[in-house]
């Protein structure tokens, strides 16, 4: 049943848990044409092997990037990859999400018929909760008319999840590669909204997902993402990125400029002053501002090429 329907389903891993791995492949695979691991950490024969059991009949493939490309260049080869196979929609996830069963099929007619009321959805994801199925923030709402079709319309949704329209996204262009990790579904989701297409979430849809390293409460309802060093260092780099973007809404760079000093100082609480996050969020800003892009670990490891530099050139001889 699955071969012909017009999903293709993408999943971007990283040293993913084995046992959580192996569920979400059997989760997706009544609902989707192939199943694709794209894997930016190694995959053996023997994993490979587990996969296509979990897989059952449904075709699966695993593409082997050389190292790790990060989440943009995922995303690329994946909707080139389902646009080769003249699939409809490229449901994308990553490791640490799990759709209910149904999810695909709903997400695909919520599609067809937002189409039928005269919209333009670019994607259409699930409403992220936690694994207690408690909702998480939900993005900020944008003008439409989904109730009929019980979704609404918003300025970006998490990528993992998410049924991209494959046609619509060839239209928008390509997702930032150079973002690597951070942010890359909400400046490609702006970019929609500005190109006249738009996004949705389907509200009786319900997907877990889990953020970072969970999240860190802050006072009059706000939270913040735990993270480690390296996403902290993508997550305020990126932001500032997008500050120079014409596409990306003047409330958010507003929010942006707002928010980000007050985020600053919840993480250099939350880390005790580390001089790894210090480290991090300085080559953030410093990057940000410049919007000098690309892995994170090209600067951090410049930083710590520099700090060694320093410290042989201090030491005194014996």
């Amino acid at each position: 049943m699955s071969a012909q329907l017009p999903t293709i389903a993408g999943i971007v891993i990283y040293h993913p848990d084995e046992a959580n791995l192996l569920r979400l492949v059997g989760a997706l695979a009544p609902d989707v044409r192939e199943i694709v691991i794209y894997a930016n950490s190694a995959v053996s024969s023997q994993d490979e092997e587990s996969l296509r059991a979990a897989a059952g009949g449904t075709l699966l493939t695993v593409m082997r990037p050389d190292g790790n490309l990060g989440l943009g260049a995922a995303y690329n080869d994946l909707l080139d990859h389902a646009t080769g196979q003249d699939a409809s929609f490229l449901l994308l996830l990553d490791q640490d999400s799990l759709p209910p069963p149904s999810a695909i099929p709903q997400l695909a007619a919520r599609h067809a018929r937002l189409a039928e009321a005269g919209e333009k959805p670019a994607i259409v994801g699930p409403r992220p909760t936690d694994w207690a199925d408690k909702p998480l923030r939900s993005p900020p709402q944008q003008r439409g008319s989904g109730d009929a079709v019980q979704a609404t319309r918003v300025q970006f949704v998490i990528s993992s999840g998410s049924l991209v329209n494959c046609e619509a996204a060839r239209a928008v262009g390509p997702f930032r590669a150079d973002f690597f990790i951070d942010a890359i579904d909400v400046e490609w989701c702006m970019r929609a909204n500005h190109r006249g297409y738009s996004i949705w979430i389907a509200d009786d849809v319900p997907m877990a997902h889990e953020l970072g390293r969970g999240l860190i409460r802050l006072p009059f309802g706000l939270s913040s993402t735990d993270q480690p060093p390296r996403r902290l260092y993508t997550f305020l780099r990126n932001q500032l990125a997008m500050l120079r973007m014409g596409h990306v809404p003047l409330a958010h760079k507003a929010r942006t400029l707002l928010l980000l000093p007050l985020r600053i100082v919840v993480y250099l609480g939350q880390n005790r002053f580390s001089r790894e996050v210090r480290n991090a969020l300085w080559r953030g800003l410093f990057d940000g501002a410049r919007a000098r892009l690309g892995p994170p670990e090209v600067a951090l490891g410049r930083s710590a090429h520099r700090r060694n530099n320093r410290a042989t050139a201090f030491k005194r001889p014996p």
